[in-house]
């Protein structure tokens, strides 16, 4: 039986390290967006502590109100700023998850295209057989039947 040779291998190899690299590069993004939302949610708690303490020095000590007020403006600026690096992160994640998408897409047509050629040639090669058989089936035949008139 003759050997089956994908003749898009090369291609094949190439579209599923592509594949792998848009892994992997979708994971790292998705760790510098958790990354993104573990800061906003920790400077948030910041901001949060600071109106508290604004709240309280307005309050109990208004002579420590202007500290608290420059303090929560520092804060809410770096939440801004945070959220802002979030929004960023979201929007390089969803480009590398549609680059994903494509690469996984190009991997599986690969995939498929060499499911499809193997059949085929499976069917090629069952139908080779199959005349074989044929032909020795009717050399038998033709030989019993000479031989049966010989006798």
């Amino acid at each position: 039986m003759a050997r089956f040779h994908f003749r898009f291998e090369a291609s094949q190899r190439l579209a599923d390290q592509l594949l792998d690299m848009a892994k992997r590069e979708f994971a790292q993004e998705m760790q510098r967006w958790q990354a993104c939302v573990d800061a906003l949610t920790a400077q948030r708690d910041i901001f949060n502590n600071a109106l508290e303490g604004q709240r309280s020095a307005g309050m109990h000590s208004p002579e420590d109100l202007a500290i608290w007020q420059n303090f929560v403006f520092e804060q809410r600026s770096r939440l801004k700023k945070r959220e802002a690096e979030k929004l960023e992160q979201e929007e390089i994640v969803e480009k590398t998850r549609l680059i994903l998408i494509e690469a996984h897409r190009e991997a599986e047509k690969f995939r498929r295209l060499k499911e499809k050629q193997l059949k085929v040639f499976l069917q090629k090669e069952l139908l080779k057989e199959q005349k074989i058989l044929d032909e020795t089936g009717q050399i038998l035949h033709w030989q019993q039947k000479k031989h049966s008139l010989q006798c």
